[in-house]
This record gives structure tokens, sequence and C-alpha cells, in this order.
């Protein structure tokens, strides 16, 4: 093949031990040679600078140093990036051994599309077993139905989209943070028009265990927060078309919704009043019928693409 297309694969990492020799072994089995990986490391405790120096062989530049963000190092990275194209590679993921060469195939025959995107596979670490798996333009398309509402963590991008929309939000508005920080770029982006291309086949594998990164459920009140935070800055933009204001309302209410739920399951009646009177006001007596569409189109998203079996 071709190799005209040079890809930067970014690996942001924190005591990644357990899981970083297969996040680079990914790297090692593809059959694309041209990319160059930078290793963005938080001054990590265990073995996961002796993995990286052990694999210097594939590895081009390794940073190790305190960060106030992930995201705040994703674009410390970007800024050394050499690549025509810039992927997020985390150290509990892997890559599909075909992944590299169908990306640069795209990128080098579909010119007009900054954004590439391909199919999620989410396993457990311990048993194997996928939970979840989406590949179906339907669902990965660059929509704000999608961003808004969807899994976003499978998408790639020239890097001129960095320098015309800017670079990740390396912390949230009240500089706490920022679990959303790739949610709020693809809404960035979404809001501008961008297309993307959809590669309908599973290229990245998310590995999913207590203290992962991009698998991680500690954080879900936070990030609904920041969902609500996200569309409140994004409605304050007196330009955007009652199209966008709609879904980002509707966006603002499903997160609510699912608070609501939450609050209610813990028993937290004080929070659950203060949600119920936040939609009311956002939504009045349509809010009703949200606090059980909401939930219930959340469910029904993720038992599409759950693996049963």
């Amino acid at each position: 093949m071709n190799e005209k297309i040079k890809i930067t694969i970014i690996i942001p990492v924190l005591n990644a031990g357990k899981t970083l020799q297969a996040t680079i072994n990914s790297l090692k089995k593809q059959k694309y040679s041209n990319f160059e990986v930078i290793v963005m490391d938080g001054l990590s405790k265990d073995n996961t600078i002796d993995i990286v120096n052990n694999n210097s062989d594939i590895i081009t530049t390794l940073i190790s140093e305190k960060d106030e963000s992930g995201a705040s190092a994703c674009n410390k990275a970007i800024s050394l990036s050499t690549g025509d194209i810039i992927m997020f590679l985390y150290g509990d993921d892997y890559l599909d051994d075909n992944a590299l060469s169908l990306i640069a195939e795209v990128a080098l025959s579909q010119p007009n599309y900054n954004i590439i995107s391909y199919g999620l596979s989410i396993e457990h670490l311990d048993n194997k077993k996928i939970i979840m798996q989406s590949y179906k333009k339907k669902n990965i398309k660059l929509t704000l139905d999608n961003i808004l509402f969807k899994h976003v963590l499978n998408h790639c991008y020239r890097t001129e989209i960095f320098k015309k929309h800017g670079l990740l939000k390396p912390l949230y508005y009240d500089k706490t943070t920022f679990y959303s920080n790739d949610r709020e770029f693809l809404i960035r982006l979404a809001i501008s028009n961008e297309n993307n291309y959809v590669i309908e086949k599973i290229l990245y594998n998310m590995t999913f265990h207590n203290n992962s990164y991009t698998g991680s459920r500690l954080n879900l009140v936070k990030i609904r927060e920041e969902h609500i935070g996200i569309a409140d800055y994004y409605l304050e933009d007196v330009s955007l078309s009652k199209y966008k204001i709609n879904k980002l309302v509707n966006f603002k209410s499903h997160n609510l919704a699912l608070l609501l739920v939450w609050y209610f399951y813990k028993l937290d009646f004080i929070k659950f009043i203060h949600i119920f009177k936040k939609g009311f006001c956002l939504k009045g007596y349509i809010w009703f019928i949200d606090i059980i569409k909401c939930p219930i189109a959340e469910l029904t998203y993720r038992a599409s693409v759950k693996k049963w079996i």
C-alpha cells in the first residue's frame, strides 16, 4: 500500500502498567508502518515508564510530567505531532490489526473529510467478554443526535481540524477535571457542520475495568452535570439555528432526567427536588414526558449495541 499518509497516535497514560503492553502490541501488529507514537505520561508510579522504555523501537516520543488534565497532555502532544492524521489511543485500549491501513486508505482517497470514524468494541479486561459493539453508520455519523446521545470515542482527525476549531478544553468551566472534553469537542464540530467519513468496521477496542480511563463509571454524576453545563454554554450562542437549539435543550433535559432517576434511586430527595425544578423550568409540562422518555431512550440505545451472548 502507498504510505503517503502519516498517522500520529497519542497515548495518554497514568499508571497503566496493567494494560499498556497490550496497547503497544496492537501497534506492533499493524500492517501500516508510517506512524509515530507520542506517549504522554502523568508521572506514573507503577511500571508504566519501564514498559515505554522497553518498547522504544515503536514509541517516538515520551513526555512524563504533571499536567493539569489528560486533555492538557493531549493538547501538548497535538502541538508535537508531525502526522497528517491524529488519533487518540488510551492506555487501556488496543487497535485492530488493520486499523491504521484502513484509516490511511480513507484519508488518501477521501481528502474532503477532516474526520474519520470507525467501529468501537468494549470488552471486560478480566474475562474478555464483549460488553458492547457499535459500528453502524447510523450510530457513528457526526450528527448532533449521535454526538449528544450516543458513544463518542471512535474518531480520528486531520491535523487542520484543531487549527480550525481549537484544541480540547483542558478543564471544565469551573476549572475542575473535565471528563467530557471529547464529547464537547465533537459537539463543537457538529455545531460547525463538519462531516465525517465512517468506516463500518470495529477498529478500536476499549477494555473495561474498575480503574479504566475510558470505561470508568465512578464519575457518572459529574459527567451528567458536565453535559448540562456544555448545553448551557452553547445555548448562549444567539447565532444557533432553531434546530440546534432544540437539540441542545433536549440534551440538557435528557441528562437532567437521568440525574433525577439516579437521585431517586439513591433516595437523595433534596437533590431530586432540585433537579426536578430545573427540568420543569426548562421544559414546562413536557418535562413530565421527558422524565419517562429519556431514561427509556438511553436504555434502548444501550440495548441496541449491547452484546447479549
